[in-house]
């Protein structure tokens, strides 16, 4: 059995033993803050929450087996998450490699960066709502906010640390900066960059949510809140269930984009350790 096949079958029987357990767990219980999965998994399928809320999944073919939540919810919401992050991947890259080329930006930028990401973002919630008004805009800024921090810190340390003698060679050769810049000083910091995109990742997963918690009138954070509100927990599991599918997409299509970028650094650093 090949290395991948023994992976997926050993994650498919860990997940099926959770499932399992969940259900031996909850089945005899009398609370109904925690339902069984037997009533939680129709609830992707079927409409019948306590305020008639739309599926998330369609038993029908000619849907592509998709239902109006995914529509009304789903898409908006992954919408405004991947329009935050890669606003803060084009802030965090660009800014983090203009710090990280200068060393005195970095000293009088340095208390700065630091004073800003230490304020809890979902504390400017309402601060966002009120500068920016309602609609999509704070929901996508309060997200790339949050998750640029990562990514700028990653991205200054990597560029910084560009090795002195790959420098001392492009000097002498007179390579022009910009070719020094995406030759040397990017691919360099690559690794570091995307180490701090992976990061974000997760935490643009849990902004999205924050963010729609206010001011808004769809998406899965709002989704969460009227569940919790007219008590509907069955439906208020289905969309964490769906919300966990989607953090496993994600983090497995960033490995895979990373495998891809950096498989030329890692054939280096295995050359170099022969």
């Amino acid at each position: 059995m090949s290395g991948r096949l023994w992976r997926a079958v050993t994650a498919l029987g860990s997940l099926t033993v959770v499932v399992i357990g969940w259900q031996l767990l909850t089945v005899w219980s009398e609370s109904y803050f925690f339902p069984p999965p037997s009533k939680v998994f129709p609830h992707l399928w079927s409409g019948n929450g306590g305020i008639a809320e739309p599926p998330y999944l369609s038993s029908s073919p000619s849907d592509l087996f998709l239902g109006a939540g995914f529509y009304e919810d789903l898409v908006p919401s992954m919408w405004r998450m991947l329009r935050g992050y890669a606003m803060a991947a084009a802030v965090g890259i660009g800014v983090g490699t203009a710090l990280g080329l200068s060393r005195a930006a970095r000293q009088y930028t340095d208390w700065i960066i630091n004073f800003v990401r230490a304020i809890p973002p979902p504390a400017l919630l309402g601060i966002w709502i009120v500068v920016f008004g309602l609609g999509d805009g704070p929901k996508i800024y309060l997200i790339a906010f949050a998750v640029v921090w990562p990514i700028l810190l990653n991205t200054i340390d990597g560029v910084a640390s560009v090795d002195e003698q790959r420098m001392q060679v492009a000097a002498v050769f007179k390579i022009p900066f910009r070719r020094q810049l995406t030759g040397l000083y990017l691919p360099s910091a690559s690794p570091k960059i995307i180490s701090g995109m992976r990061i974000s990742l997760g935490f643009a997963l849990i902004m999205m949510i924050i963010s729609e918690f206010a001011g808004a009138t769809n998406g899965l954070g709002f989704r969460l809140k009227e569940d919790l509100s007219f008590f509907n927990f069955p439906d208020l599991w289905a969309t964490m269930i769906l919300l966990s599918a989607i953090g496993l997409l994600l983090n497995g299509l960033m490995f895979w984009a990373e495998a891809r970028i950096l498989g030329w650094h890692r054939k280096a650093s295995e050359v170099s350790n022969l």
